[in-house]
């Protein structure tokens, strides 16, 4: 169901200050927006429309202007000697219920501040909202279940780069294609190369995704396995079925051989919410075990007794105090998500990002 800003607003009722506005319309070029928290600026994007595609709605998103139409060329990002190693990376293997919760490795850390090392005009934090919104749609589209993989190496490619120069969008978008293909390729049997290019109205070819792959791989140093908040997510939720099983939101679920499981209903909700997180870029300022246990908290704590969840965050060190900053960070989503889904309003992750922030 599509609708527009101000029926969302008149429905939801949500005005939220102390966000990042992606969407707001700026009187010049010039106009620079204060970003809270995080110290940084964002410009209003111009000109150069293009559709953002996704199974429940078309939106016309304005993306950076003051961009060549160039074709494609092997510098588009400079070139980066960085060593290759000839190693085979392991898949992550995930820890028992009773085991801690895993840790990121060093190389996957990501600088929440390197979009400020870009032009403005070039990228910023509303272009960046847009093509993880692609890569996001692109997946589903594909039935490909790895799209948080693909998101964080996109952050991280980024981030690594040494030349922070884009000569234009489309190698944005080419971009997002091939983080598409590598995360694809080292997590499954096989890559859809042309389904994967069909998802793409500039007409990449098969010889521009290689060049692309190669390119990523040479600045990742093959480092293609990083842990997101959707791993660490499921990590804590089997700690804290295990610490509450009686809750109300539980189903069983033999197919998985689990004994409980959080209901359909807020699984969904879980997920739209991890969906449209990873698009604000001031998600990559918290810890992902922090952004978890505080999911769970606000979607969960009035059906737990006082203290539960205070002695639940001990046993892994931690407190309420000391994730209170990621509580209030994904309290305005859950509650936009909650009733978007009350009164069953199917959008997008961009959408509700815009509905969020506004």
């Amino acid at each position: 169901m599509k609708m527009d800003d101000k029926r969302f607003k008149l429905l939801l009722g949500v005005h939220y200050l102390g966000s990042t506005n992606y969407f707001a319309s700026s009187t010049k070029a010039s106009t620079i927006k204060r970003c809270v928290q995080t110290q940084t600026s964002t410009q209003d994007c111009t000109q150069n429309d293009y559709s953002i595609q996704s199974p429940q709605i078309i939106k016309k998103v304005k993306t950076t202007a003051d961009s060549t139409q160039n074709t494609y060329e092997d510098d588009f990002y400079c070139h980066e000697n960085l060593k290759i190693e000839e190693t085979i990376q392991l898949p992550i293997t995930f820890t028992n219920r009773n085991s801690g919760i895993p840790n990121q490795k060093q190389f996957y850390y990501i600088n929440p501040l390197y979009i400020q090392e870009f032009k403005e005009k070039e990228y910023n934090y509303k272009t960046r909202a847009i093509i993880l919104n692609r890569i996001l749609d692109n997946c589903i589209n594909m039935n490909n279940p790895y799209f948080h993989k693909a998101i964080y190496l996109f952050d991280l490619f980024l981030s690594k780069l040494k030349c922070k120069t884009i000569s234009n969008q489309q190698q944005l978008r080419f971009l997002s294609l091939a983080i598409i293909f590598v995360i694809t390729k080292m997590n499954a049997e096989s890559s859809n190369v042309n389904l994967l290019l069909s998802q793409s109205s500039l007409n990449m070819n098969k010889q521009q995704l290689l060049q692309y792959e190669r390119l990523i791989l040479k600045v990742l140093d093959w480092h293609t396995n990083p842990l997101t908040i959707q791993d660490i997510f499921y990590e804590v939720i089997l700690r804290f079925q295990v610490a509450f099983p009686n809750l109300n939101a539980y189903m069983s679920n033999q197919q998985l051989h689990l004994k409980i499981q959080i209901n359909e209903s807020d699984m969904k909700i879980i997920n739209q919410i991890l969906n449209v997180i990873v698009l604000d870029h001031n998600y990559l300022s918290h810890d992902f075990d922090d952004l978890s246990f505080s999911i769970l908290y606000v979607m969960y704590q009035k059906e737990l007794k006082e203290n539960e969840f205070e002695d639940f965050l001990k046993k892994h060190e931690k407190s309420k105090s000391q994730i209170l900053t990621s509580i209030k960070f994904v309290s305005k989503f859950i509650r936009v998500v909650q009733q978007l889904n009350e009164k069953q309003l199917d959008i997008n992750s961009l959408e509700i990002l815009k509905l969020v922030c506004d």
